[in-house]
C-alpha cells in the first residue's frame, strides 16, 4: 500500500500528465516539436497511472453513481443513433474515435479532480509560455495584431494556421485566470483577482471572443454561485436582470451592426470583427450556421425525436463525412458551433435531453453546498464553466475534448466533497479524555 506521501506524488503526477495530454494536440508550441508523439506519450503514461490508483478511482465514482447511469445511456443512445442513422454514411472510425478518445478523457478528468492543484500549475505554465513568446515576439516585430489578424508569433509558417492561434491563446489565458483563483496562497488569489481585467482586455485586444465571453460567465458563475448559498431570491433576481441585459444589449448590438455602413475593414479588435461577420452575407459565420440548423430541425419534426445520425451535419451541409482524429477528413471541419444545437440535430430530443442532465450536473449540485467547496474545488468547477460556455459557441461534440476532460473533473470533485460530507457524518462524537462522557464538538 502507497504511504500517504507517495499517494499525494501520484494523485499530482497523474494529474499533470493527464493535463498535459489533454491540450497536446491544441498547445501551439508542442506543434512545433511534435504534438503527437507527446500526445501519445502523455496518454500512455496516463493510462498506466491512472491504472495504478483504479481502486481508489473506482471508489469515488461509486458517489456519483446516478450521474454514471446517465453517461452511460446517454452514450448507448449515440451508438444506437449511430448503427441506425448514420453506419451507411459515415466511417465506423467516427465512431470509434467519440467513445474511445471520450472515455480516454473523462477518465483523465475525473483521476485529475483528485490532485486539482496540479492541473492549475499546468494551466499556468503553459500560459506563462503563450506570454513569453508573445514578449519575444513583440519586442523584436511590433504589434502581432497589425493589420487586423494574427501575425506568425510562433513561427509556424502557415498563413491559414497561425491567424486562428488567437483562440488557442485566449482560452488557455482564460483557464490559467481561472486557475490562479484556486491557488492555496491568499497573495496569489489576491493578484489573481486583480490581474483579471488586465486578462479581459488582452483577450478583447487578441479578438479571443469566445473565449472572452467564457471567461466573463465563469467569473458570473462563481459570484453567482456566492450569493445563491446567501440569498436565492436575491440570486435569482440578479440572474434574470444579466439576462435581460444581455438579451436587450445584443438586440441593439444587432440592429446597429446591420445598419453600420463605416467598418473598418482591418480594424482587430472584437467589436469590429463582429460586425463584419454579422454583415458579412457568406455561409460559414456563426449566425448563418445556427440559422440554417435550426431551419433544418425545425422543417422535418419527424427527425426531431431521434435526430439525423451522429456525424451526419457536415454531410448535409456538403461537406462529407467526418472521420476520427486519426484519419482526418473535410468534415471534420464542420459543425453547428452550439454543443446542444449539434446534439438536437444529430441525436433528436432524446439525446440531447440526456446531454443536458449529464452536463448541467456539475453547474447545478454544488450550488446548495457551495461554501463547504475549498477555493481549490470552485475553481476546478469555474474551469468546467469555461469549457462549458465554450462549448455553446465553438464547440464540437466529437472533437472537443478538453470539454469531457473539465466535465469528468467537476463531476470528480463532486464526487469526493460527498466522500469528505460522508466522513464527517459518520465520525463519532468526541469523548472526554477521562470520563469519556461525548462532549459539544
Amino acid at each position: 500500500m502507497l504511504s500517504d506521501e507517495n499517494s499525494r506524488l501520484l494523485k499530482g503526477l497523474t494529474a499533470a500528465l493527464v493535463t498535459t495530454a489533454v491540450f497536446a494536440k491544441s498547445f501551439v508550441p508542442f506543434y512545433l516539436i511534435g504534438s503527437t508523439p507527446i500526445f501519445a506519450a502523455t496518454c500512455l503514461s496516463g493510462i498506466v497511472l491512472v491504472a495504478l490508483s483504479g481502486r481508489q478511482i473506482s471508489e469515488q465514482a461509486s458517489l456519483v453513481s446516478s450521474i454514471l447511469i446517465v453517461l452511460v445511456l446517454f452514450y448507448g443512445v449515440v451508438i444506437i443513433n449511430f448503427l441506425l442513422y448514420s453506419f451507411h454514411q459515415v466511417p465506423i472510425t467516427h465512431l470509434a474515435g467519440i467513445l474511445i478518445f471520450h472515455a480516454l478523457f473523462l477518465v483523465f478528468g475525473f483521476a485529475a479532480s483528485r490532485a486539482p492543484a496540479a492541473v492549475f500549475a499546468v494551466l499556468l505554465t503553459e500560459a506563462a509560455i503563450y506570454l513569453i513568446i508573445i514578449a519575444q515576439y513583440t519586442i523584436r516585430f511590433g504589434d502581432m495584431m497589425r493589420d487586423g489578424y494574427l501575425h506568425d508569433v510562433f513561427g509556424v509558417g502557415i498563413s491559414s494556421m497561425f491567424v486562428t492561434f488567437h483562440q488557442n491563446i485566449g482560452s488557455m489565458l482564460g483557464l490559467a485566470a481561472l486557475a490562479a483563483i484556486g491557488l492555496a496562497a491568499t497573495r496569489a488569489r489576491l493578484f489573481a483577482f486583480a490581474a483579471l481585467p488586465v486578462v479581459l482586455l488582452f483577450m478583447f485586444y487578441l479578438s479571443a471572443r469566445t473565449a472572452f465571453v467564457a471567461l466573463v460567465c465563469s467569473l458570473l458563475f462563481l459570484a453567482g454561485a456566492s450569493l445563491w448559498v446567501r440569498s436565492r431570491k436575491l440570486a435569482l433576481l440578479n440572474l434574470s436582470a444579466v439576462i435581460i441585459a444581455v438579451v436587450v444589449a445584443s438586440g441593439l448590438f444587432y440592429q446597429r451592426a446591420l445598419r453600420d455602413k463605416d467598418v473598418d475593414a482591418a480594424a482587430p479588435d472584437a467589436i469590429t470583427r463582429t460586425i463584419r461577420e454579422l454583415q458579412d452575407p457568406r455561409p460559414l459565420f456563426r449566425m448563418q450556421i445556427w440559422s440554417r440548423a435550426w431551419h433544418h430541425i425545425s422543417t422535418e419534426p419527424d427527425r426531431l425525436l431521434f435526430g439525423r445520425g451522429i456525424g451526419v451535419y457536415p454531410i448535409d451541409e456538403g461537406f462529407g463525412a467526418p472521420n476520427w482524429l486519426l484519419h482526418p477528413a473535410d468534415g471534420n471541419k464542420y459543425y453547428p458551433h452550439n454543443i446542444y444545437l449539434e446534439m438536437l440535430y444529430e441525436t433528436g430530443v432524446v439525446g440531447v435531453l440526456l446531454f443536458a442532465v449529464l452536463t448541467l450536473f456539475p453547474l447545478l449540485i454544488p450550488l446548495n453546498h457551495w461554501n463547504s467547496y475549498s477555493a481549490r474545488e470552485k475553481s476546478a468547477i469555474s474551469l468546467y464553466v469555461f469549457s462549458f460556455v465554450n462549448m455553446q459557441l465553438s464547440g464540437s461534440f466529437a472533437f472537443s475534448y478538453e470539454f469531457q476532460f473539465f466535465l469528468a473533473l467537476a463531476i470528480g470533485v463532486v464526487a469526493l466533497r460527498r466522500k469528505r460530507d460522508t466522513v464527517v457524518v459518520d465520525m463519532p462524537p468526541l469523548q472526554d479524555r477521562q470520563s469519556g462522557i461525548p462532549v459539544q464538538a
